[in-house]
């Protein structure tokens, strides 16, 4: 008997399986945290092996040449086979401690508020301060004031 899934379930599935294996990886984490820089380096090839042989069905030692390659000598398929086992090591394992969100690729223009704009350059202007008391100005206003 064959099942159906639709697209959407079939999602549902691979964002719950995402959200389970994240949360099972978290004991892996910490021990990589813990590790030394030479054993986090062994940890992450040796998973992107491992990754790279289940992604493209290859032997340890196709996987491992894969892995010495160059991205501009790998094929393809092995770049996003590495590629995917990097993303999915850094996601899991390594777990950057600030996430950055995804880009659109546009950048966003950040516009200063109009009043506190107007405001300051009114001050500015009727203080008749000199070009190098207006640079001198900005640089104490940015060293002493800290955004969190």
């Amino acid at each position: 008997m064959k099942l159906a899934v639709t697209t959407t379930q079939l999602f549902f599935a691979l964002g719950q399986a995402e959200r389970t294996t994240h949360a099972s990886t978290l004991g892996a984490h910490r021990e990589y945290a813990k590790a030394t820089p030479e054993q986090q380096a062994q940890l992450m090839h040796d998973c992107i092996v491992q990754f790279i042989m289940g992604y493209t069905d290859c032997t340890l030692k196709a996987a491992e040449r894969i892995l010495s390659q160059s991205r501009d000598d790998r094929t393809k398929e092995a770049q996003s086979a590495y590629y995917k086992g990097y993303s999915k090591f850094r996601y899991h394992i390594i777990r950057p401690e600030t996430e950055l969100p995804e880009s659109s690729g546009r950048s966003v223009q950040v516009i200063a508020p109009r009043k506190v704009f107007k405001s300051v350059l009114n001050e500015i202007i009727n203080s008749g301060m000199t070009k190098a008391e207006f640079d001198a100005l900005i640089t104490e206003l940015r060293a002493s004031i800290a955004f969190e």
